[in-house]
């Protein structure tokens, strides 16, 4: 087996004594050959992947977190990464991204199939798929993947044509990183502490100044939904949305890498039913009585197919943990079976999770 890996030495996760671990589980595995490379500088993975096909390696490995899996994914299936690197600087406010078909997508067959060790924050992609958050623990779980073969066929999506894995957001999330970035920039390490502090001062200033952000949306049997004036709505690949440090935010219970995008929002921000989202969105209350109180402030669609999002002013973007831009508005669509991964055959499921096991983890990760 012809082995690519690419490893990310800015993440967050990344050690030399991580790697020799690493390299301990995956080196002995027989028939493997391995190459190994380290990226140095933004889109450099984008480059290292364009144009691979499995005549060249059966597996490119990630060592990083979702920007480095994004970046991947972009280079194997043929992402207009330049197109997104201009959209961070494009000042022009009327700009629309679409979801452009393009060029077909490699089958695939065609192409090395995907694994990834997490050395980022918040590793969605990896742990979504079922790999543990320590990076050797996943190594180890990933080398008896290669030895079986176990891998497994999952949807991607894509925007402006370029692809996502992970999530996609129009709003709150995209401004929490982009405070994220600017706190990076002077020094201070991400940590689930920091996120957390920085989503609340990000939740009171949107409350303050709520967006305005409305969503036509056609799932993939054929329904269709529009709605205005949302203050809080964004998509998702994976299930759960994300990660706050060792809490899993599920805003799709029934999403997976099998179906199409799930898209969540929230009607108002105010009063009690308004710490119920917020609540919600940490992990807790999946209870049938819970979820039945916040029911009228929810708004979400399990399965999209096509997603619009638009906003009265340009507004910032994220995608896969990464900012992207500011835009007024955002088209995605889901491509099912877009590539292959190694991964346990089953995807963990993160939702009806009690309270006292939601603040236990907490507790515990610090």
């Amino acid at each position: 087996m012809r082995a690519l890996l690419i490893t990310n030495p800015n993440s967050t996760g990344q050690r030399p004594e991580v790697m020799r671990q690493v390299l301990a589980h995956l080196l002995p595995l027989p028939g493997l050959r391995l190459k190994s490379v380290f990226t140095h500088y933004p889109q450099h993975a984008v480059e290292l992947c364009a144009g691979l096909t499995r005549a060249d390696y059966d597996v490119v490995i990630g060592v990083g977190g979702d920007g480095t899996l994004n970046e991947i994914i972009n280079g194997l299936l043929g992402g207009d990464a330049a197109g997104s690197e201009g959209a961070a600087d494009d000042t022009d406010p009327t700009r629309i991204a679409e979801a452009e078909p393009g060029a077909p997508a490699p089958e695939p067959a065609e192409l090395p199939a995907l694994a990834l060790l997490p050395t980022g924050s918040a590793n969605v992609f990896a742990r979504a798929l079922g790999f543990p958050q320590d990076p050797v623990a996943a190594a180890e779980l990933l080398a008896r993947l290669l030895r079986e073969d176990l891998r497994r066929t999952i949807h991607l999506a894509r925007w402006n044509g370029n692809w996502f894995g992970v999530n996609a957001g129009f709003g709150i999330d995209a401004d929490v990183i982009a405070r994220m970035e600017r706190a990076r920039s002077r020094g201070f390490a991400a940590t689930p502490l920091l996120y957390l502090t920085t989503s609340l001062l990000a939740w009171n200033r949107i409350r303050r100044d709520p967006p305005q952000i409305s969503v036509r949306a056609t799932s993939v049997d054929g329904g269709e939904m529009e709605l205005d004036d949302l203050p809080l709505l964004f998509a998702s690949n994976t299930n759960p949305w994300t990660f706050l440090g060792p809490l899993p935010v599920v805003t799709n219970p029934a999403n997976s890498f099998d179906r199409g995008l799930g898209l969540f929002g929230l009607t108002h921000l105010d009063g009690v039913g308004g710490v119920a989202g917020m609540l919600h969105l940490l992990g807790m209350g999946h209870s049938r009585w819970f979820e039945r109180f916040i029911e009228k402030r929810t708004v979400r669609v399990d399965d999209a197919a096509d997603l619009t999002l638009r906003s009265v002013r340009p507004r910032n973007f994220q995608v896969d943990g990464e900012l992207a831009g500011e835009f007024d508005e955002i088209r995605l669509h889901t491509v099912p079976d877009a590539i292959e991964v190694f991964a346990p055959r089953e995807e963990t499921r993160f939702s009806d999770r009690p309270l006292r096991q939601v603040l236990r983890d907490f507790l515990r990760w610090h």
